[in-house]
């Protein structure tokens, strides 16, 4: 056992839970909804102090902060060995309207928890860390989500992405200008070691099972799906009920015959609508357009494909049952993504090392981790959430369990980034 190994050992880095948790309730209050909530839109106001407030931590860690044209945020720590790619783990700041204190949040804070640990341990890593900061991976303001992580792993390319409109009728080029986070960083100018991503788990399975932690296996794949359902305008007291072509009518029957496809596919399967808008506003009038967005998910790459085409054809026919048309065009897709199995190994050991309650696990949500698995070996941790309730005021997630994840996190990265030396 060389020298460092053994000073390491008795100067064992240790997570502040005190700090981390003072962290998340110190971010917690831009953006406050309704006392435990958050909104921190992508690029808003509040997302760029929630920014702002995040890097100052990191200098004062002694980082090195630099963004790219997407607006990610890289905080570098360096390593003996400079040459070598570094070791990074990180998440999102921004939140959904009415989201909580920890979705992607925990994930940042708990990277840079990591580099507060080895800076408190005297610990020199031999590869450099990162801590990372992904832009709009909510994509509320800004479509599709996992934006940024979309961006850097050449999902999108740049003119698609400078061009890219909010919700409010804003580019996405002038919003990351205006907010003083578009660097001229390249993905080529920063390729990773790995890539580790804690989040909480935005499901019950840890909360009812009494595991600490989960370690993630795989994130299932998605596919987005624009639905445009025409009929014809009408009065509602004039035109008789079998005389319409009432696409809100169309709609719900829509509504219901992807809830059926997505139960015949079988307990893996998910298939929702949570976006269905109407051409017409009045209550006096038929609706003769409507729009909806399908969101469909599974692990299996062929079995999303056939649910994608199960759902295009139930569209078809239930608008033709009622007198309208149905245009189905797919928006984006994310393929299924199965994790490094180093990296996983890494987090599992730890755990171990740990002496934490485990359980291996899928994604049921996506997350920036299923992005980044294009370019580097990745894998991600759970946290438990109370009674699994996310993008919701009421999300909570115990100061024990952020340090529990965040330990596990510190020694799969310390692992992988190797120990040059001890103060």
């Amino acid at each position: 056992m060389n020298d460092a190994l053994k000073a390491a050992r008795s100067n064992t880095p240790r997570i502040d839970t005190d700090r981390l948790w003072a962290r998340h309730m110190e971010l917690a209050r831009i953006g406050i909804v309704e006392d435990t909530g958050n909104c921190r839109l992508a690029l808003s106001p509040e997302d760029v102090a929630a920014r702002d407030l995040f890097a100052g931590w990191c200098r004062n860690a002694g980082l090195t902060v630099h963004s790219d044209r997407a607006g990610n945020m890289f905080a570098l720590r360096q390593g003996r060995d400079s040459n070598r790619p570094p070791v990074a783990a990180g998440s999102h700041l921004d939140t959904q309207p009415h989201g909580g204190r920890f979705d992607g949040i925990s994930g940042v804070l708990a990277a840079l928890e990591v580099v507060e640990a080895l800076n408190d341990a005297g610990i020199e890593t031999e590869a450099p860390l990162a801590v990372i900061n992904w832009t709009n991976e909510e994509g509320v303001r800004f479509a599709p989500g996992l934006l940024g992580s979309a961006w850097y792993a050449g999902r999108i390319g740049d003119e698609e992405l400078d061009n890219i409109m909010s919700s409010d009728g804003t580019r996405f080029a002038d919003d990351v200008q205006d907010s003083g986070w578009r660097g001229d960083m390249r993905p080529a100018d920063l390729p990773l070691d790995s890539f580790f991503e804690l989040h909480i788990e935005q499901g019950p399975i840890l909360y009812d099972s009494g595991a600490q932690v989960g370690v993630v296996t795989s994130v299932q794949g998605l596919r987005w799906l624009d639905v445009a359902i025409t009929g014809r305008d009408g009065h509602a007291g004039t035109t008789p009920l079998d005389s319409r072509q009432d696409a809100l009518l169309a709609a719900g029957a829509i509504l219901v015959a992807l809830r059926k496809v997505g139960i015949a596919a079988g307990a893996d399967a998910r298939v929702s609508v949570g976006r269905l808008t109407s051409m017409t506003d009045g209550p006096s009038t038929i609706a003769g357009h409507t729009d909806l967005v399908i969101d469909i998910r599974h692990p299996d790459k062929a079995v999303l494909a056939r649910l994608e085409e199960d759902c295009t054809q139930a569209c078809h026919a239930a608008a033709r049952e009622y007198g309208c048309k149905a245009d189905v065009s797919r928006r984006f897709a994310i393929p299924p993504r199965n994790f490094d199995g180093n990296c996983v190994s890494l987090l599992e050991t730890a755990a171990r090392k740990l002496d934490l309650d485990y359980v291996n696990l899928p994604s049921g949500a996506l997350h920036d981790a299923s992005n980044i698995a294009e370019l580097a070996p990745t894998a991600m941790v759970f946290v438990q959430c109370r009674e699994g309730i996310s993008h919701n005021v009421q999300e909570y997630a115990a100061p024990q369990d952020l340090a529990a994840g965040a330990s596990v996190l510190l020694h799969a990265m310390l692992e992988r980034a190797g120990i040059a030396s001890v103060e």
